[in-house]
């Protein structure tokens, strides 16, 4: 069967998209092409990709409309019997494509109602638009595309269960297996965060957290992602805690994945809104894969996971104090960190695997082929 997969927002060899579900659908046999706003020259991995036409020097709302102009011209000429989307701001896309006879998956990789909340809750009337936005635009996704994939089963709850399946953002085991090394317990301590840095997911307080540490530990804390603003950039660099931190930016996924075979222990302090509370971090799993002990926000799911894989611990993300004091006393208890890591990895290795979750997404596939 032939599939096409669209964002107009992921980069082009985004983990999800790409790495998990595309190259599965690949080797399931399918005819897999991905179109994005920047790609790679030819296939990879039996993948063929197809570029956005971009607008780089217009406007948001002039972006945003020749992407999605692009997108549908590009869906158009490639004709294929299933399209995949992975943006809210492309059900349109959707209905439009059905009303043209093909198949349309909807992949819901976060709550994107209650993320508007989060996002834009400095603007309580532009948070509450955009919500009951998406809310409306995934109302008329529910009545008319073919099938869902969500990334939680919370996401999964708001859509139609016969039309839906769960596809957990879980790591891919044949990325880690062999890759990781035993760390040296007595070496200097080594936090590492992953991911988009923001206020919201905690970027303050892993700062002046990694400055409370004593200085017998060496702390340092490595960030591998890109500030949104040059202004919280400047405030974060401002804080005391800073002197310990080694800022790599946005890395490719190579040097991430060397990055956390290298440290102890992986920071998921995201604060307790709307949004963050049901949602399962991919950044979570991918370091139990590598063996880091996690310390993770106290929020009931997370504290559940952790305490059944016994892979870390869960901290009030909002008290750098307390957050340094657990991270102390976790470093200092002989053997502790080690020991969460090689349950974590085990944890991924049976059963919180993507080899696991990309068999549902077959499935689904398999169900709505024109066969």
């Amino acid at each position: 069967m032939r599939v096409a997969h669209v964002s107009t927002v992921h980069r082009a060899l985004d983990v999800r998209i790409f790495r998990k579900e595309c190259r599965t659908l690949a080797r399931a046999g399918h005819e897999v092409h991905l179109i994005v706003a920047s790609c790679p020259a030819g296939p990879v991995d039996q993948v063929t990709f197809h570029a956005l036409e971009t607008a780089p020097n217009a406007g948001r709302a002039k972006r945003i409309f020749v992407r999605q102009r692009s997108a549908l011209r590009l869906c158009r000429k490639l004709r294929a019997d299933l399209y995949h989307l992975h943006d809210p701001e492309l059900i349109p896309l959707g209905i439009l494509l059905k009303l043209r006879g093909a198949r349309v998956v909807y992949d819901v990789h976060e709550d994107t109602p209650r993320e508007a909340w989060t996002l834009h809750r400095e603007h309580p009337v532009r948070a509450r638009l955009l919500s009951l936005a998406w809310l409306i635009l995934e109302g008329v996704a529910k009545r008319v595309l073919d099938g869902f994939v969500c990334a939680t089963p919370t996401i999964a709850a708001n859509f139609p269960p016969e039309r839906t399946i769960i596809a957990h953002n879980y790591p891919l085991k044949e990325e880690f297996e062999g890759r990781m090394r035993k760390r040296d317990h007595g070496s200097p301590l080594r936090l590492v965060y992953a991911g988009v840095i923001s206020v919201v997911r905690g970027v303050r307080e892993m700062v002046v957290a990694v400055g409370l540490l004593p200085d017998a530990l060496g702390a340092r804390l490595v960030l591998l992602g890109d500030f949104p603003s040059a202004e919280l950039e400047a405030e974060v660099k401002a804080l005391p805690g800073w002197r310990r931190v080694l800022y790599l930016g946005w890395q490719p996924r190579e040097r991430m994945l060397a990055e956390l075979a290298q440290s102890h222990v992986g920071l998921v302090l995201f604060h307790p809104e709307a949004d963050h509370l049901d949602a399962l971090p991919n950044k979570l799993f991918e370091y139990m894969a590598a063996g880091l002990a996690v310390v993770a926000s106290d929020f009931p799911l997370w504290r559940s996971l952790l305490e059944r894989t016994g892979a870390g611990i869960t901290v009030n993300p909002l008290d750098p104090p307390a957050i340094a004091k657990r991270i102390a006393e976790l470093y200092e208890e002989q053997d502790a960190v080690d020991r969460m890591g090689a349950r974590g990895q085990s944890a991924i290795s049976s059963d919180l695997n993507w080899e696991q979750e990309g068999r549902r997404l077959v499935a689904l596939y398999a169900r709505l082929s024109p066969g």
